[in-house]
């Protein structure tokens, strides 16, 4: 009789062992797939973040390196057809593909932070049919490029090195660099002189455009 119950008893115990270590097996198996789903989820943002920053720096390359140095005389004297500031820059290029209509487009990219704070980068473009209409406000819809907590930010190289603005009206920046916050800043160098034959002037008669005198 005792030498039953001793055997029951250490069933039991056994029983309740096991049912210890099955519990304590099923926290640490969840908390690992826990962690486990948190890792994978991290990890598919960092490569998305990473193709979209990769998206946003091959657009940057592609349409800086297209600068067209252009030139225009004002009552002022030469101007060149470019502004910059950290978070806007504007600039002439020749579009010859499809499926844009061949000839040159004043291109706009911005630089702004939206209600919810993240950082936007979109592009504005419009034909350009006269050069001094340059700079005029015209109402487009802007195409986003990019959305994110990254801050982004341009600059411009000159003959005092590197600045956030460029003030000078009569050439263009040596270099424009494209950074995002923990990223890599990407350098385009800027043509010094324009090679084209002639486009045109106020009065719509071909004008010879200038060379940069950067």
């Amino acid at each position: 009789m005792n030498s039953r119950r001793q055997n029951s008893g250490l069933t039991l115990m056994e029983l309740l062992v096991a049912m210890a270590v099955s519990a304590l097996v099923m926290v640490i198996l969840v908390q690992g797939i826990s962690s486990l789903s948190k890792w994978s989820h991290h990890l598919r943002y960092l490569q998305e973040n990473s193709e979209k920053t990769g998206s946003l720096f091959r657009f940057m390359q592609e349409r800086l390196i297209r600068i067209e140095p252009l030139q225009i005389e004002t009552e002022d004297g030469p101007r060149v057809l470019f502004s910059g500031s950290s978070e806007q820059i504007s600039f002439v290029i020749a579009e010859t593909t499809y499926p844009a209509k061949p000839g040159l487009y004043e291109q706009s990219l911005q630089i702004s932070q939206t209600a919810d704070q993240n950082w936007q980068v979109t592009l504005d473009r419009k034909p350009l049919i006269q050069l001094n209409q340059f700079g005029s406000k015209t109402p487009t819809e802007p195409l986003v490029l990019f959305s994110g907590i990254s801050q982004p930010e341009f600059s411009f190289l000159g003959n005092d090195g590197w600045q956030p603005q460029w003030e000078l009206t009569q050439s263009l920046p040596q270099q424009i660099a494209f950074s995002l916050e923990n990223w890599p800043a990407i350098i385009i160098a800027i043509p010094a002189v324009f090679t084209g034959n002639t486009v045109k002037g106020d009065d719509d008669t071909p004008q010879e455009a200038k060379p940069d005198a950067n």
